[in-house]
């Protein structure tokens, strides 16, 4: 399990080939997806259940086999519900910076001029394609056919027109969203802190009430929900890696009181901090817990 940051940092894949595929189901200690961004482009394609995911301030549910294509420094998040899911994040620039043949379709793209329309219909072949082949042990070619399957992928949102066009120096993110990045950031950094509703209003340059309808329209939470939400993440990376008393993690994590850290923890895992530190020793995934 890794400590969750909302800007993701990861390098994913290598240098030479920056893909990477993972494959999230109820054991996976990422599960449910936090909200995050990164630079890198992102295919995620549910294989079972239902995942209900945000995309800025645009909700979808998706159903087996529906996939939504994500844009670099989109903030998103979701919440898996019985679900199964796959994400195959790239760095699109990275893969096809020396292809000079190929600039002048997808420079638009590297530009944030073009933004692609993100919900892919169940049964897409293009994505079909692409995804299965991640979940093939070692195929041949496969680098080439992941590429091969990328200019496929792209080349059918270019060519149905598929995508929105930005004016060169518009955004690709509402001035308030950045401004909530910015506030998630701030949480980040100081969560083992006493945090108040007005200082995230503040950094956001927003009057409180107004603050707290944005941040919930993004987020689906109230801001102070979503601080005591974090600080649990941080709780549960702590009991998992380390052998700091429930008590130690409570202070350091922002909950002053091991009473309320408790309610508040026990209400996002559906376990107490003790039991939840017992299912990761016994290797318990998150359907399985128990929950006394």
């Amino acid at each position: 399990m890794q400590k969750f940051q909302f800007l993701d940092k990861k390098q994913h894949g290598t240098a030479d080939f920056p893909v990477e595929y993972y494959f999230v189901n109820a054991s996976h200690p990422r599960y449910t997806m936090a909200f995050h961004w990164h630079k890198e482009w992102e295919l995620l394609r549910v294989l079972e259940g239902e995942f209900l995911l945000s995309l800025d301030d645009v909700s979808y549910s998706l159903h087996p086999g529906e996939a939504v294509l994500i844009a670099p420094e989109t903030l998103h998040g979701g919440e898996p519900q019985q679900c199964v899911y796959e994400c195959l994040v790239f760095d699109f620039y990275g893969i096809f910076k020396k292809m000079e043949a190929l600039k002048p379709h997808f420079t638009p793209f590297y530009r944030n001029e073009w933004i692609p329309e993100p919900l892919l219909p169940a049964g897409d072949a293009e994505v079909t394609i692409l995804m299965n082949l991640f979940q093939q042990d070692e195929p041949c070619c496969r680098e080439l056919k992941a590429i091969a399957g990328l200019i496929r992928l792209f080349t059918s949102v270019i060519e149905g027109k598929k995508y929105q066009i930005l004016p060169p120096d518009s955004p690709q993110s509402k001035p308030w969203s950045v401004r909530i990045k910015t506030v998630l950031e701030y949480i980040e950094g100081h969560f083992g802190e006493n945090i108040s509703l007005d200082t995230l209003a503040q950094i956001a340059g927003m009057n409180a009430r107004y603050f707290c309808r944005v941040f919930d329209s993004l987020t689906h939470h109230t801001p102070m929900n979503y601080v005591n939400l974090y600080r649990v993440e941080q709780a549960a990376f702590l009991l998992e890696t380390t052998d700091k008393t429930i008590t130690q993690i409570a202070a350091e994590c922002g909950f002053w009181e091991s009473s309320y850290f408790t309610k508040v923890f026990k209400k996002a895992k559906g376990c107490t901090p003790k039991i939840y530190r017992g299912n990761i020793k016994k290797g318990l995934s998150q359907n399985d817990y128990e929950k006394y």
